[in-house]
């Protein structure tokens, strides 16, 4: 063999006997869960982001994959925060009176 036909070393111990254990948990039912109950904009980027996990640790992103996954479980904690605060402010603003359900008589 001749010196350019000698493949590059694996970078940081990955290659082909690479092995991290089991992937994140990508929180993909948080994201699904508050995306139908509570904030529909907040909980599809929170989808997205836990659809990546898995792809990421695959091709040996582990970096990559955990940063997903936190950005995921961070969105679907924004989602349900903001859909708790809308769902209060809902209920106050028709205890007050302000919003009303009904027909007005």
């Amino acid at each position: 063999m001749t010196e350019s036909q000698v493949p590059p070393p694996p970078p940081e111990g990955r290659g082909a006997g690479y092995n991290p254990g089991p992937p994140p948990a990508s929180n993909l039912v948080w994201g699904i869960v508050t995306t139908v109950l509570c904030c529909l904009p907040f909980g599809v980027v929170s989808i997205v982001q836990a659809a990546k996990v898995a792809g990421l640790w695959a091709n040996e992103q582990p970096e990559a994959a955990l940063a997903a996954a936190r950005s995921a479980r961070t969105w679907a904690i924004a989602a349900a925060v903001f859909g708790l605060v809308l769902w209060v402010l809902v209920a106050v603003l028709i205890v007050v009176g302000v919003l009303s359900l009904g027909d007005a008589a």
